[in-house]
């Protein structure tokens, strides 16, 4: 693989990769090390992925060994989440944002997200709350765009029927 673009690749895309990692409750530290990590195992096996398929390669990687140091430590995935900031991206429904405004939203908007599937979980903090475009998105997954935003409409549902139930 050129250097060069391996390079660039890492630029552009270990921020994307260490905020959604940090995002996912990994620490700072943690982060830095399973990104550097990712990098070098994708060095080491480049020869059979394709380049197109690069970046999803290295998160899933990334997601991977993220996995594997909270089972070494036995600890659960934490989700932390900028209450305000992911509501003002993801509700359109006045009466919504106003119900979940007056409860403790962050202990329920995560709560809400750790009962969902993890790849729509993935999504809905991908979009919303580090703001990726579909594009980027599918870039990130190795997904088509079109499946992005199928999987995100399916989350979005999944999220109110989810939120529905805990707090119906």
């Amino acid at each position: 693989m050129d250097s060069q673009l391996l390079l660039e690749l890492y630029k552009k895309q270990a921020k994307m990769i260490y905020f959604y990692l940090k995002k996912n409750g990994c620490s700072h530290e943690d982060s830095e090390d399973i990104v550097q990590e990712s990098y070098m195992k994708y060095i080491a096996y480049s020869s059979g992925v394709p380049s197109d398929k690069a970046l999803s390669y290295i998160f899933t990687i990334a997601l991977n060994e993220f996995r594997k140091k909270l089972k070494k430590r036995g600890k659960e995935q934490v989700i932390t989440v900028d209450d305000l900031h992911f509501w003002n991206n993801f509700a359109n429904d006045q009466d919504t944002v106003s119900s979940v405004l007056h409860s403790e939203m962050n202990q329920e908007i995560t709560r809400t997200l750790e009962h969902m599937k993890e790849v729509y979980r993935q999504l809905l903090v991908l979009k919303y709350e580090l703001e990726l475009s579909y594009q980027e998105i599918a870039l990130l997954l190795g997904m088509k765009v079109e499946t992005v935003r199928t999987y995100l409409f399916r989350a979005r549902k999944e999220f109110q029927e989810i939120w529905r139930t805990l707090h119906g």
